[in-house]
């Protein structure tokens, strides 16, 4: 999924689950900011002592490092059931690291990061999990697994969804997934993503309210707006500002997302500095870097990366990784 999810409507969804406004905030721009922490800074601290960055999204994970290779079924392709219905392919096979939708593996995860009570920490969960199904049948690894037929094989690495290209990830796309069983492999991805919003809506409203709220009516109605503000777009072709729009009319307090606001605020760079090791340093005091939104983002990244290691612990022992 891209942005119209992770962050427009996460944040609808925490809103209407009723999170206030700013931890609504917090949980979305989590979710989308786990798509752009791409790099790694080493952070020097006034005091002295530094700080090393985590990284949860990658642009290339053929390079060498086994930690860099890890990124994908962590954080956007978790496994699930390579035996579920909607995995059914035309020449059968299966593959334990597999993504599938709503996976045990994925609510997994996302019930440690709710048991946690940190926001930062849930966004990122949300986003893995969300991730389940605009990333269902393929792999975070590098594997044939992921190739979709007719495409020439040295052109497009195998990994993950890129034969796909961002097919998978955007709101009112229809395309094919010539690898599955006739009757799946038309996929609208607004059927998707409204399952995911729903499973994740009834989730956050566990959160917020008593067992005794049925949040039954209140989804059916976000359900219509968000199909309606998800089937939004321009005459002249694609074009997802029209749908952001709509997403606003559901939710007019949603604040702009900048994916440099929570670093810039905590991060001073040294423009003048060559030394990468001299370049970056933390506003304010140790303490007061510790508390900001981007330094605890890193730590929620942290613990949903030790959290799945271990959870998926067995599947790179059984010598399926690498592929």
């Amino acid at each position: 999924m891209n942005i119209e999810f992770h962050y427009n409507i996460t944040y609808i969804l925490a809103r209407k689950a009723r999170f206030d406004s700013q931890d609504a905030f917090i949980l979305a721009y989590s979710s989308q900011y786990v798509d752009d922490n791409a790099f790694h800074y080493y952070i020097n601290y006034p005091d002295g002592g530094h700080f090393i960055s985590e990284v949860s999204q990658t642009m290339d994970i053929t390079k060498p490092s086994p930690k860099r290779q890890k990124i994908y079924p962590l954080f956007h392709f978790i496994p699930g059931d390579p035996d579920s219905p909607t995995a059914r392919r035309k020449d059968g096979k299966t593959h334990p690291f597999n993504t599938t939708p709503d996976s045990e593996n994925a609510r997994y995860l996302l019930q440690r990061a709710l048991a946690s009570g940190d926001l930062y920490r849930m966004g990122v969960a949300l986003h893995a999990y969300a991730d389940t199904w605009a990333h269902q049948n393929f792999l975070g690894l590098k594997n044939k697994f992921n190739a979709l037929p007719g495409l020439v094989e040295s052109l497009i690495p195998n990994i993950g969804h890129a034969d796909a290209k961002h097919e998978p990830d955007t709101v009112n796309n229809r395309w094919k997934d010539d690898r599955l069983v006739e009757e799946l492999e038309v996929v609208d991805n607004n059927d998707r993503f409204i399952q995911a919003a729903e499973k994740i809506f009834k989730t956050l409203w566990q959160v917020k309210n008593s067992d005794q709220d049925d949040p039954t009516p209140l989804w059916q109605e976000l359900k219509k707006q968000l199909l309606t503000a998800m089937d939004e777009t321009y005459l002249l072709g694609a074009d997802d500002r029209a749908r952001k729009k709509a997403y606003r009319k559901i939710c007019d307090d949603m604040p702009d997302y900048d994916e440099n606001r929570w670093r810039y605020a905590a991060v001073e760079k040294r423009e003048f500095e060559i030394d990468l090791f001299d370049k970056y340093w933390a506003k304010g005091s140790r303490e007061e870097f510790e508390q900001s939104d981007w330094y605890r983002f890193q730590q929620a990244v942290i613990a949903h990366r030790e959290d799945a290691l271990k959870r998926l612990h067995p599947l790179y022992e059984a010598e399926h990784f690498p592929a």
